[in-house]
């Protein structure tokens, strides 16, 4: 087997647009484990919203990339192999500008595996049912609640509009520099993590625990939070969805995320030879 190990965006790759896993992908990567392939899912979410999908999937054990590349998780534990937050002081620093920021956007913090923000919101509800998870409302200012809390957060992350995620990215990396990595996961959401997190490097830790060269992995997604990881792959496969930034760098473009991308992959590259 030429590529011994899969690497897999979750929302977007694995995840259908109507929020399911298809059996012809779970039926897939059950054989490619079978036949002694490593499947790995690395993902902006936390623990708590993945581990329900990766069960779903088969994965009852072995290693999980969250947060971006912040987290790597053993799953029959459900603890931290290696966890990387952002500084307190960064965290309320970027949360103050996102508060004061003319365009309109909506804060939350990931700290502890949980989820908070300041106030009920539509763009929060819907991002929550997505993520099958719930959000602590703290009242008042979410920098103030961060501060006065004193723990680092893990991610912050604003839902703008698209055009605005874009340039709140652009614009807000030079004031953090070396400090905070910037990310789009989608069009609609920019999150901010310590700086240097991304998948590519949490990939290279993985690979390194089993041994794995690069040249023997393969790594898909669907948006500028996999660009790293596919670079980093032997074969690096963005998803006929993505966004055109990250076709930019994938050595192949797949079929979509509706049509059951994972499979298509095990099908076209993961035979024997």
């Amino acid at each position: 087997m030429k590529y011994k190990a899969f690497f897999c965006d979750f929302d977007g790759t694995i995840f259908s647009d109507a929020h399911k896993i298809s059996q012809r992908n779970i039926d897939a990567i059950r054989d490619y484990r079978a036949r002694g392939g490593k499947f790995f899912v690395a993902t902006g979410r936390m623990f708590s919203s993945i581990e329900p999908h990766l069960a779903t999937l088969g994965l009852t054990e072995g290693e999980v990339i969250i947060y971006q590349g912040g987290g790597i998780y053993d799953i029959a534990k459900g603890e931290p192999i290696w966890l990387q937050n952002i500084a307190l002081d960064d965290a309320v620093e970027c949360l103050r500008m996102l508060e004061s920021d003319p365009r309109q956007n909506v804060q939350m913090v990931y700290i502890d595996d949980k989820c908070y923000s300041s106030a009920p919101h539509p763009a929060i509800d819907m991002f929550c049912e997505i993520c099958n998870i719930d959000c602590n409302f703290v009242g008042g200012r979410l920098s103030d609640y961060v501060s006065n809390r004193g723990d680092d957060p893990t991610k912050v992350l604003a839902i703008a509009e698209a055009d605005d995620v874009y340039a709140i990215s652009r614009e807000y990396t030079p004031q953090f520099d070396k400090r905070l990595s910037f990310t789009r996961s989608q069009k609609f959401l920019v999150e901010f993590t310590a700086y240097g997190i991304n998948k590519g490097d949490a990939v290279r830790k993985v690979c390194e625990k089993y041994g794995l060269p690069k040249e023997e992995i393969i790594c898909m997604g669907d948006a500028d939070n996999d660009i790293s990881m596919i670079e980093y792959a032997g074969l690096g496969i963005a998803v006929k969805n993505a966004m055109e930034t990250t076709k930019a760098h994938a050595d192949i473009i797949g079929v979509s995320n509706n049509h059951d991308a994972v499979a298509w992959v095990v099908d076209n590259f993961c035979g024997e030879k």
